[in-house]
């Protein structure tokens, strides 16, 4: 099929305009009410929503390209929204503390202490236990707790864990007021969180500042394991460590461990050492520990000074599978030393034997190994599977406490 299209012999008719100045003026006369009468529809759309709903919600303010959004604000039909967080820094301060670390030196005049360092902390019970990170104290020659009404102690360290970077802290005082504890198992992404403490020291004592719960069971890798903390983008800085991280009704559901503000470097902002090999800027990444994982081991750390955790009772290594490869083995874990008298002792483990399996489940690193003890309590039995010189061998390991190592 063909189509001849013959643009030469087309001719685009003529367009003709009534240029009639009284038939256009009628025109933008209409115009204009019908714009009057959209106006007022809208305005008065926008009147009833903003009065029922919108406020407290979201205020927004548009200055040339600077947008400003306060999004902390839950929806309610009163106007105390704007006194939320007040109430919430007003009911938590009193329980928040600033720390101030000391090591020993030698100056002109003799031995003398010199400040290293300083922190926040949490007041929890009216017997003036105080908990804290472990970083910020650990190493510390002396140590005092500066109250938010202005008196100051000397601390005791009652215990210490870097496993869960935590510590507790012991101080002599009266008219204490200890901080509720909340359930950090309830969270939800998106609600309130607020930060309370000291960034960069005494200076700057009982900042707040207000976020989001950005995200849940981060699972970082630190020297010690997995850690799972609470992502925040509320801001922490130097001097927030050990500080609560607070829920909308002023009940601490985290502690304020970690900010991290560059993958490229190691410092107290990262105590972990969680992003050492890369070099990409970070903005709003704050993390806190968990206060449902952080009471047991308050609690131990109170007890005992330490915290007990299930071992077998020995020492391993990595085969990965290049060595297996190697030396003809198989992937596992290598026994290198047996505690005398320990479940594994009893149960007849020798240094060489290869662990491939726990309870029925592979495990190929460490961590594997440890999150399966940290599953069980001090006396329980477990499976054992190891290779050993060919032969493959199952045995039952009672855990024992570890004694704080």
């Amino acid at each position: 099929m063909e189509f001849n299209h013959d643009f030469e012999n087309y001719s685009m008719p003529e367009a003709r305009l009534k240029n009639n100045k009284k038939s256009l003026g009628k025109m933008v006369k209409r115009y204009r009410r019908k714009m009057f009468l959209s106006f007022v529809v809208v305005a008065l759309v926008a009147a009833l929503i903003g009065g029922a709903a919108g406020a407290g919600i979201m205020k927004y303010a548009d200055m040339g390209k600077t947008q400003i959004v306060n999004r902390y604000l839950p929806l309610s039909s009163d106007n105390n929204n704007f006194s939320l967080i007040t109430n919430i820094v007003k009911t938590v301060s009193p329980s928040v503390v600033g720390i101030d670390t000391y090591t020993s030196g030698y100056g002109a005049y003799g031995n003398s202490y010199v400040q290293e360092g300083s922190g926040s902390g949490i007041i929890i019970d009216s017997q003036g236990h105080i908990v804290t990170n472990n970083h910020v104290v650990d190493g510390a020659s002396k140590i005092t707790v500066n109250l938010s009404d202005g008196r100051k102690f000397s601390a005791q360290l009652v215990g210490k864990d870097s496993r869960t970077d935590l510590a507790v802290l012991k101080i002599n005082a009266t008219n204490l007021t200890p901080a509720k504890l909340g359930d950090s198992s309830k969270l939800e992404v998106g609600e309130l969180a607020v930060a309370i403490g000291n960034p960069l020291g005494d200076s700057f004592a009982g900042t707040a500042t207000a976020g989001i719960i950005s995200g849940l069971n981060r699972n970082l890798q630190s020297d010690y394991g997995p850690v799972n903390l609470i992502q925040t983008d509320a801001a922490i800085n130097p001097g927030n460590s050990g500080g609560p991280l607070v829920n909308s009704i002023g009940e601490v559901i985290g502690i304020t461990s970690i900010k991290l503000t560059s993958t490229g470097s190691s410092s107290t902002q990262d105590p972990f050492g969680l992003f050492q090999s890369q070099g990409v800027p970070l903005e709003g990444m704050g993390f806190a520990i968990p206060i449902n994982e952080a009471k047991p081991i308050i609690d131990d750390l109170i007890k005992n000074g330490y915290v007990e955790r299930p071992v077998m009772g020995v020492s391993v290594q990595q085969i990965t599978k290049q060595l297996a490869r190697q030396y003809n083995i198989p992937v596992g874990l290598y026994i290198a030393q047996v505690q005398q008298g320990s479940g594994a002792d009893a149960a007849g483990l020798r240094a060489g034997d290869i662990i491939t399996a726990v309870d029925g489940t592979n495990v190929t690193t460490f961590n594997q190994l440890e999150n399966i003890l940290n599953k069980h309590n001090i006396g329980d039995v477990i499976s054992v599977t190891v290779w050993r010189n060919g032969q493959t061998l199952t045995v039952n390991v009672k855990l024992s406490g570890s004694n704080g190592q």
